[in-house]
């Protein structure tokens, strides 16, 4: 299975005042492989912020079956976020220290699931509570009958944040944020499917293979 053929489409919409959300798109291939198999990977008793969801544990990443699909979404967030993170650049002039440290850039996904959400189901707002250098993604497999959307503001209140971007979302859209953003739902008339993760994008030690 091949999925480069989008990563030249990466769509920036400015939030805040020094971010911006990124949205990108996999193939109809990808997605639906990504669905059969974890609809086998449903787990039951899960709390979280979600309401009328199933879903998957929160791991999905260290599973054999999924981990190879894994990896191409990751490749897909790796050209979003280096892009938007002018890598050679950023690598070039990053601090002396780091050079010297053998410091590496890395971007890594660190957990994963998928929710199925049915009609009438929504996401209480929330963010992911990680500290800079961290993205979170939610890569739409299946929207149903016709687009759902994402909305982010700057406060966990409704009534007291300032609303930024509703993101509309079709199948295959891929929107990664920066993690610390609130974001929600609440139009989910139709039944979607949605795939979530977080991410770190910084630098860490490089490990050299066959040391030890």
């Amino acid at each position: 299975m091949n999925d480069e053929d989008s990563f030249e489409a990466v769509q920036y919409i400015p939030v805040l005042k020094t971010d911006f959300i990124m949205k990108s798109t996999l193939s109809k291939e990808l997605c639906d492989a990504l669905i059969k198999l974890s609809e086998q990977k449903i787990e039951t008793g899960i709390v979280d912020n979600l309401e009328g969801v199933q879903r998957t544990g929160w791991n999905l990443q260290k599973d054999s079956d999924v981990a190879p699909y894994l990896q191409m979404v990751t490749a897909k967030v790796e050209h979003c976020i280096s892009t938007r993170l002018n890598y050679p650049h950023f690598h070039k002039n990053r601090p002396s220290s780091m050079r010297s440290n053998g410091m590496q850039f890395v971007i890594a996904m660190y957990n994963a699931w998928v929710g199925f959400y049915k009609g009438n189901s929504f996401v209480h707002p929330h963010c992911h509570e990680e500290p800079p250098n961290f993205y979170s993604i939610a890569a739409y497999l299946s929207t149903g009958s016709g687009d759902t959307s994402l909305s982010f503001m700057t406060d966990e209140s409704p009534s007291h944040g300032v609303n930024r971007p509703k993101v509309i979302c079709k199948q295959g859209d891929l929107v990664i944020f920066p993690s610390s953003l609130y974001h929600y739902t609440n139009d989910t008339s139709d039944e979607r499917i949605v795939l979530s993760g977080n991410y770190y994008a910084g630098y860490m030690p490089q490990i050299n293979i066959g040391e030890g």
